[in-house]
Protein backbone atom coordinates (compact mmCIF):
# COMPACT_ATOMS: atom_id res chain seq x y z
CA UNK A 1 0.00 0.00 0.00
CA UNK A 2 1.47 3.26 -0.85
CA UNK A 3 0.26 6.59 0.73
CA UNK A 4 0.85 8.85 -2.14
CA UNK A 5 -3.14 8.36 -2.65
CA UNK A 6 -3.62 10.55 0.65
CA UNK A 7 -1.27 12.70 0.21
CA UNK A 8 -2.28 13.82 -3.26
CA UNK A 9 -5.79 14.00 -1.23
CA UNK A 10 -4.42 16.42 1.66
CA UNK A 11 -2.91 18.66 -0.81
CA UNK A 12 -5.52 19.19 -2.90
CA UNK A 13 -8.10 19.90 -0.48
CA UNK A 14 -9.33 23.64 -0.48
CA UNK A 15 -11.26 26.19 1.45
CA UNK A 16 -12.76 29.03 -0.05
CA UNK A 17 -12.51 30.70 3.28
CA UNK A 18 -9.64 33.28 3.67
CA UNK A 19 -6.34 31.70 4.38
CA UNK A 20 -3.98 32.25 5.91
CA UNK A 21 -0.25 31.61 6.03
CA UNK A 22 2.78 31.00 8.48
CA UNK A 23 5.96 29.49 8.22
CA UNK A 24 8.30 28.63 11.31
CA UNK A 25 11.71 27.43 10.31
CA UNK A 26 15.84 26.67 12.11
CA UNK A 27 18.86 25.53 11.76
CA UNK A 28 21.42 24.45 13.95
CA UNK A 29 25.36 23.79 13.25
CA UNK A 30 27.81 22.51 15.68
CA UNK A 31 31.62 22.11 14.61
CA UNK A 32 34.58 20.84 17.05
CA UNK A 33 38.04 20.63 15.65
CA UNK A 34 41.42 20.37 17.64
CA UNK A 35 41.74 17.23 19.46
CA UNK A 36 38.20 16.02 17.78
CA UNK A 37 36.60 16.57 14.76
CA UNK A 38 32.76 16.54 14.20
CA UNK A 39 30.36 18.57 12.48
CA UNK A 40 26.13 18.27 13.14
CA UNK A 41 23.91 20.19 10.90
CA UNK A 42 20.41 19.96 11.78
CA UNK A 43 17.74 21.26 9.67
CA UNK A 44 13.76 21.56 10.36
CA UNK A 45 10.75 23.51 8.72
CA UNK A 46 7.07 23.47 9.30
CA UNK A 47 4.80 25.63 7.01
CA UNK A 48 0.86 26.34 7.59
CA UNK A 49 -2.61 27.27 6.19
CA UNK A 50 -5.57 28.26 8.51
CA UNK A 51 -8.84 28.57 6.58
CA UNK A 52 -11.36 28.98 9.03
CA UNK A 53 -12.20 25.48 10.78
CA UNK A 54 -9.85 24.21 8.29
CA UNK A 55 -5.73 23.86 8.72
CA UNK A 56 -2.92 22.76 6.77
CA UNK A 57 0.41 22.26 7.49
CA UNK A 58 4.16 20.54 5.76
CA UNK A 59 7.41 19.94 7.36
CA UNK A 60 10.15 18.23 7.66
CA UNK A 61 13.66 17.71 9.23
CA UNK A 62 16.94 16.29 7.88
CA UNK A 63 19.99 15.93 10.56
CA UNK A 64 23.31 15.21 9.55
CA UNK A 65 26.62 14.45 11.70
CA UNK A 66 30.24 13.78 10.19
CA UNK A 67 32.94 12.73 12.12
CA UNK A 68 37.04 12.53 11.41
CA UNK A 69 38.32 8.88 11.94
CA UNK A 70 41.62 6.89 11.16
CA UNK A 71 41.27 4.46 8.19
CA UNK A 72 42.93 1.39 9.33
CA UNK A 73 43.65 -0.19 6.52
CA UNK A 74 45.32 3.21 4.85
CA UNK A 75 45.98 4.80 7.67
CA UNK A 76 44.49 8.23 6.67
CA UNK A 77 42.05 10.26 8.22
CA UNK A 78 38.61 10.39 6.83
CA UNK A 79 35.06 11.91 7.52
CA UNK A 80 32.48 9.49 8.01
CA UNK A 81 28.97 10.12 8.84
CA UNK A 82 28.12 9.36 12.12
CA UNK A 83 24.08 10.26 12.12
CA UNK A 84 21.77 10.89 9.52
CA UNK A 85 17.78 11.07 9.88
CA UNK A 86 15.16 12.73 8.62
CA UNK A 87 11.08 13.41 7.64
CA UNK A 88 8.68 14.70 5.97
CA UNK A 89 4.76 15.00 6.37
CA UNK A 90 1.42 16.81 5.25
CA UNK A 91 -1.17 17.39 7.63
CA UNK A 92 -4.89 18.08 7.34
CA UNK A 93 -7.20 18.83 10.24
CA UNK A 94 -10.61 19.77 11.16
CA UNK A 95 -12.28 22.07 13.58
CA UNK A 96 -15.65 20.50 14.73
CA UNK A 97 -16.12 22.56 17.39
CA UNK A 98 -14.59 24.98 20.09
CA UNK A 99 -12.18 22.27 21.68
CA UNK A 100 -12.65 19.32 19.62
CA UNK A 101 -11.57 18.66 15.87
CA UNK A 102 -9.88 15.94 13.92
CA UNK A 103 -6.90 15.28 11.70
CA UNK A 104 -5.50 12.89 8.74
CA UNK A 105 -1.79 12.67 7.86
CA UNK A 106 1.01 11.06 6.10
CA UNK A 107 4.58 11.10 6.96
CA UNK A 108 7.96 9.57 5.73
CA UNK A 109 10.80 8.98 7.68
CA UNK A 110 14.27 7.43 7.74
CA UNK A 111 17.49 6.96 10.15
CA UNK A 112 19.69 4.21 8.95
CA UNK A 113 21.50 4.30 11.92
CA UNK A 114 18.34 2.84 14.20
CA UNK A 115 17.92 0.11 11.00
CA UNK A 116 15.21 1.89 9.49
CA UNK A 117 15.89 2.52 5.75
CA UNK A 118 12.50 4.23 5.36
CA UNK A 119 9.10 3.99 7.19
CA UNK A 120 5.68 5.24 6.25
CA UNK A 121 2.84 6.45 8.67
CA UNK A 122 -0.42 6.94 7.96
CA UNK A 123 -2.35 9.15 10.55
CA UNK A 124 -6.20 9.19 11.56
CA UNK A 125 -7.41 10.79 15.27
CA UNK A 126 -9.15 13.50 16.74
CA UNK A 127 -7.72 16.44 18.74
CA UNK A 128 -9.37 18.19 21.85
CA UNK A 129 -7.64 21.59 23.22
CA UNK A 130 -7.18 21.95 26.70
CA UNK A 131 -6.48 25.59 26.63
CA UNK A 132 -6.09 27.95 24.30
CA UNK A 133 -5.01 31.43 25.46
CA UNK A 134 -2.24 34.21 24.70
CA UNK A 135 0.04 32.39 27.91
CA UNK A 136 -0.93 28.78 27.40
CA UNK A 137 -1.52 26.74 24.71
CA UNK A 138 -2.06 23.12 25.61
CA UNK A 139 -4.10 20.10 23.51
CA UNK A 140 -4.32 16.34 23.34
CA UNK A 141 -4.35 14.01 20.08
CA UNK A 142 -5.33 10.64 19.83
CA UNK A 143 -6.02 8.23 17.10
CA UNK A 144 -4.57 4.80 14.77
CA UNK A 145 -1.19 4.44 12.81
CA UNK A 146 -0.82 2.37 10.04
CA UNK A 147 2.76 1.85 9.66
CA UNK A 148 5.01 0.43 6.53
CA UNK A 149 8.72 -0.26 7.53
CA UNK A 150 11.29 -0.81 5.32
CA UNK A 151 14.45 -1.76 7.38
CA UNK A 152 18.15 -1.57 6.67
CA UNK A 153 18.84 -5.57 7.48
CA UNK A 154 16.82 -8.35 6.63
CA UNK A 155 15.41 -10.58 9.89
CA UNK A 156 15.72 -14.42 10.20
CA UNK A 157 12.96 -15.16 7.77
CA UNK A 158 14.72 -12.76 5.26
CA UNK A 159 12.24 -10.25 5.32
CA UNK A 160 12.93 -6.59 4.98
CA UNK A 161 9.01 -5.00 4.81
CA UNK A 162 7.31 -5.14 8.34
CA UNK A 163 3.64 -3.61 8.26
CA UNK A 164 2.30 -2.69 12.05
CA UNK A 165 -0.94 -1.48 13.48
CA UNK A 166 -0.56 1.17 15.92
CA UNK A 167 -2.12 3.95 18.41
CA UNK A 168 -0.81 7.18 18.72
CA UNK A 169 -1.47 9.57 22.17
CA UNK A 170 0.22 13.04 21.85
CA UNK A 171 0.40 16.02 24.24
CA UNK A 172 1.93 19.06 23.63
CA UNK A 173 1.82 22.33 25.92
CA UNK A 174 3.37 26.07 25.46
CA UNK A 175 3.79 28.57 28.00
CA UNK A 176 4.23 32.15 27.34
CA UNK A 177 6.59 33.26 30.32
CA UNK A 178 7.02 37.03 29.33
CA UNK A 179 7.23 38.83 25.90
CA UNK A 180 10.46 37.19 25.05
CA UNK A 181 10.62 34.14 27.30
CA UNK A 182 8.79 30.83 26.33
CA UNK A 183 8.31 27.08 27.66
CA UNK A 184 7.11 24.07 25.21
CA UNK A 185 6.98 20.56 26.05
CA UNK A 186 5.50 17.46 23.98
CA UNK A 187 6.00 13.64 24.23
CA UNK A 188 4.31 10.98 21.86
CA UNK A 189 3.51 7.68 22.78
CA UNK A 190 3.41 4.91 19.88
CA UNK A 191 1.92 1.74 21.35
CA UNK A 192 2.15 -1.16 18.73
CA UNK A 193 -0.62 -3.83 18.74
CA UNK A 194 0.54 -6.06 16.18
CA UNK A 195 3.96 -6.37 18.37
CA UNK A 196 2.88 -5.25 21.32
CA UNK A 197 6.51 -5.12 22.83
CA UNK A 198 7.63 -2.76 20.11
CA UNK A 199 6.49 0.39 21.12
CA UNK A 200 8.24 4.13 21.32
CA UNK A 201 7.99 7.07 23.50
CA UNK A 202 9.45 10.40 22.01
CA UNK A 203 9.32 13.79 24.08
CA UNK A 204 10.95 17.20 24.09
CA UNK A 205 10.98 19.72 26.41
CA UNK A 206 12.27 23.17 25.18
CA UNK A 207 13.17 27.26 25.58
CA UNK A 208 12.77 29.93 23.66
CA UNK A 209 14.00 33.45 23.75
CA UNK A 210 12.71 36.09 21.35
CA UNK A 211 15.38 38.22 19.48
CA UNK A 212 13.42 40.05 17.29
CA UNK A 213 10.04 40.12 15.71
CA UNK A 214 11.02 37.66 13.30
CA UNK A 215 14.22 35.69 14.73
CA UNK A 216 14.16 33.36 18.22
CA UNK A 217 16.66 31.10 19.73
CA UNK A 218 15.46 27.98 21.01
CA UNK A 219 17.29 25.02 23.32
CA UNK A 220 15.57 21.87 23.08
CA UNK A 221 16.45 18.41 24.38
CA UNK A 222 14.67 15.52 22.41
CA UNK A 223 14.69 11.69 23.23
CA UNK A 224 13.31 8.49 21.23
CA UNK A 225 12.79 5.55 23.33
CA UNK A 226 12.56 2.65 21.48
CA UNK A 227 11.14 -0.35 23.45
CA UNK A 228 12.58 -3.06 20.82
CA UNK A 229 15.33 -1.61 18.66
CA UNK A 230 15.32 -3.16 15.26
CA UNK A 231 19.21 -2.94 15.24
CA UNK A 232 20.79 -5.76 17.68
CA UNK A 233 22.79 -4.01 20.55
CA UNK A 234 21.63 -0.34 19.97
CA UNK A 235 20.90 1.65 23.07
CA UNK A 236 17.14 2.05 23.79
CA UNK A 237 17.53 5.55 23.53
CA UNK A 238 18.60 8.09 21.20
CA UNK A 239 18.84 11.79 22.17
CA UNK A 240 19.42 15.39 20.49
CA UNK A 241 20.53 18.33 21.90
CA UNK A 242 20.31 21.12 20.08
CA UNK A 243 20.25 25.29 19.98
CA UNK A 244 19.09 26.41 16.81
CA UNK A 245 18.11 29.85 15.12
CA UNK A 246 14.46 30.33 14.43
CA UNK A 247 13.40 32.39 11.17
CA UNK A 248 9.12 32.63 11.66
CA UNK A 249 7.31 34.60 9.19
Amino acid sequence: MRFIYLLVILLSLNSYAETKFSNESEVSVVQTGGNSSVETYNAKTLSKWDAGKRSYSFGGHYTLGTAEQVNETTNKTENVVSARNWDVFVKYKQKLSKRFGGFAAVQYEGDTFTGIKQRENADLGGKYIVSETDKNKTFVEAGTRYTIERRVVRDDDDEDVFNFIKGRIYFETERKKNETLSYKFWVEYLPNFTESEDYIVTYEPSVAVVLSSKFSLKTAYRAIYDNQPNVEGNENTDYTFTTSLIAKF
